[in-house]
């Protein structure tokens, strides 16, 4: 229990600094370790504001949740005055101590390295995503993900440079982004960071099967100001209808014709009507698996996407992923593969004599790193044999996980007409045939050939 004494300098101590207002008020349990298992313990009150003159009822209810915070263990008190001034208090001995996050403060959160997602420029994102606490620390526990965080951030910056070249983009054609299969869209936030940090405007759909992940992902795109003005759509159901094309688009060669329209009529242009409406910046979100993605982005985007990202889309779904990519002729690729199943099925099957070593598929843990590979060596090849450069990157360290691979791909000829008869993907469709293997992603492209009048 906090006794009277105790109380009373707890509230001279926060008193002095709440004439100027607050943003919030954060109430925590010390922390007894850096593991990963648990949150801590901590309550937040919103404030008034920055600058904002507090009412005597505002001032009372801060004091009262600050005396019964502590009499519930929550003796690390923090009173954010703006974003770079807080006033931290012990509420056992009833010590203020103002700090203010200058230049060296800032470095230090950072390790001792300038990042590109800084604590006092980005912290309404991290705090949104977890990274920074809401007292505008960066834990033990979580310095390691704002590293990896602040890597990706680092990995998108030169794609956004190329796409930059790629077409003219403005508040009216914003660049546009489609992640598959999207999760909890933490690539998607931290694009949209990015691009704002830099003024470049944004218009970004995730799709993902899962509504738990879809509604937590619009949360936090309203949380941050972000939300696209059609996210106020059911999910997934656009706001701005589809024209009768590209709702009812469904095969490989008739989507391929309709985002070849699409781009005709909103690729440079300023879009106009739906896609006018679409093409506005914000981030929005959708229950939809690529298959049904692939009918409604250009509509939801305002023309074709200038980016793909696909950030560990279970198995297959990458495959479905970089199809589509490849048969819109979208300009630039970010995938991060995972779980990489297929191929290990097939090996099982296939001729042990027609790999490399027989070793290889005759046992279990070899057989699957060798189908993981395999697997991705195939979709880099595909790329390239549809018109992509492609690089292969650690996205992040291997001790961190071991799906830490980056396919980043960007279209040769970003402003070309899609021609699947240009692909050239025979040898690599008799390279897979003599491996005893059919992957998705072969299986997708010859669709899509086969589709396209004159192949």
């Amino acid at each position: 229990m906090l006794d009277k004494g105790k109380l009373q300098r707890l509230q001279r101590a926060l008193r002095p600094h709440l004439a100027h207002g607050w943003e919030r008020a954060v109430f925590a349990a010390p922390q007894t370790g850096d593991g990963e298992a648990g949150e801590r313990a901590e309550r937040v009150l919103a404030g008034p504001g920055a600058g904002v003159a507090p009412t005597a009822a505002q001032v009372d209810a801060l004091l009262a949740a600050a005396g019964e915070a502590a009499a519930a263990g929550l003796w690390k008190q923090t009173l954010v005055l703006d974003p770079r001034r807080r006033v931290q208090v012990d509420a056992r001995h009833g010590r203020a101590t103002t700090r203010t996050l200058d230049e060296s403060a800032a470095l230090k959160v950072m390790g001792g390295k300038e990042r590109s997602l800084r604590p006092d420029t980005s912290a309404a994102l991290l705090r949104e995503i977890g990274i920074m606490n809401a007292d505008g620390s960066i834990s033990a526990t979580h310095a390691r993900k704002y590293k990896q965080i602040c890597h990706l951030a680092t990995l998108c910056e030169p794609v956004i440079d190329r796409l930059a070249g790629v077409r003219s983009i403005d508040p009216a054609a914003p660049l546009r982004a489609l992640d598959l299969a999207c999760g909890n869209a933490y690539l998607s936030f931290v694009l949209a960071e990015v691009l704002r940090l830099r003024g470049v405007p944004l218009r970004l759909h995730g799709v993902d099967v899962r509504a738990d992940v879809v509604a937590r992902s619009r949360e936090r795109a309203r949380a941050l100001g972000l939300a696209a003005d059609d996210d106020a759509a059911p999910t997934g159901v656009a706001k701005d209808a589809a024209t009768p094309t590209e709702a009812t688009a469904s095969t490989p060669g008739e989507r391929s014709a309709t985002a070849e329209a699409t781009r005709a009529a909103a690729g440079e242009a300023t879009p106009t009507g739906a896609a006018s409406a679409a093409g506005r910046a914000g981030l929005s979100f959708a229950q939809a698996d690529i298959a049904g993605a692939a009918r409604t982005a250009p509509a939801q985007l305002g023309g074709v996407p200038d980016l793909v990202l696909a950030l560990h889309a279970c198995d297959t779904a990458t495959d479905e992923a970089i199809a589509l990519a490849i048969e819109l002729g979208v300009p630039a690729l970010l995938s991060v593969p995972c779980c990489q199943a297929e191929l290990a099925a097939q090996l099982a099957r296939a001729d042990a004599g027609a790999q490399p070593l027989a070793a290889m598929v005759d046992h279990g843990l070899l057989r699957r790193a060798y189908a993981d590979v395999l697997t991705d060596s195939l979709r880099v090849a595909a790329l390239e044999a549809c018109g992509y450069d492609v690089t292969v990157l650690e996205f992040v360290g291997g001790e961190h996980t071991p799906k830490n691979l980056l396919i980043k791909a960007h279209r040769r000829h970003p402003r070309a007409p899609v021609d699947p008869g240009r692909w050239r993907l025979e040898p690599l469709r008799a390279r897979c045939a003599a491996l005893g293997v059919r992957p998705t992603l072969l299986r997708r492209l010859a669709a899509i050939q086969g589709a396209t009048p004159g192949i």
